[in-house]
């Protein structure tokens, strides 16, 4: 039967959820009568029950790649891709909170505002940055 070519599988992934996403963007955003009739809707439920069986079948794929490589490699991959979830649920966590500081009871957040959160996380960005550069490339400038 041959090898599985997983780029083309990727491929067609990718393709397929940017497709999905644009539908539920024009869903959302637009009030015109075909965004929201009933083939636009039966064509969004398609997609989302081809991408959900497909994103488990790439996560599995990946995730026993990643095994027959090694064990430790393995783990090793989890651990990092565990550290990113809550690096940036503790990041998310951390905008809703000085959001909620600087909205207070307003409905709507002045520019000054908006300014702060959005120098706040440049910050907090180019630290990580930094830090990975470095991390990267420790040994000296290459």
């Amino acid at each position: 039967m041959g090898e599985f070519n997983k780029k083309w599988f990727q491929t067609v992934w990718m393709g397929l959820l940017f497709a999905s996403l644009v539908i539920d963007y024009v869903q959302r955003m637009s009030d015109a009568q075909w965004a929201h009739s009933e083939a636009i809707i039966m064509l969004d439920k398609v997609f989302t029950w081809i991408l959900l069986p497909l994103t488990v079948l790439l996560f599995v794929l990946h995730n026993v790649e990643s095994w027959r490589k090694g064990a430790r490699y393995f783990w090793r991959q989890w651990q990092n891709g565990a550290t990113a979830v809550l690096v940036g649920g503790g990041l998310a966590f951390l905008l809703v909170l000085i959001v909620k500081k600087f909205k207070g009871e307003a409905l709507e957040i002045d520019s000054e505002a908006r300014m702060v959160i959005l120098a706040i996380f440049a910050v907090i960005g180019l630290v990580i940055a930094f830090a990975r550069y470095k991390f990267k490339h420790w040994q000296g400038e290459e």
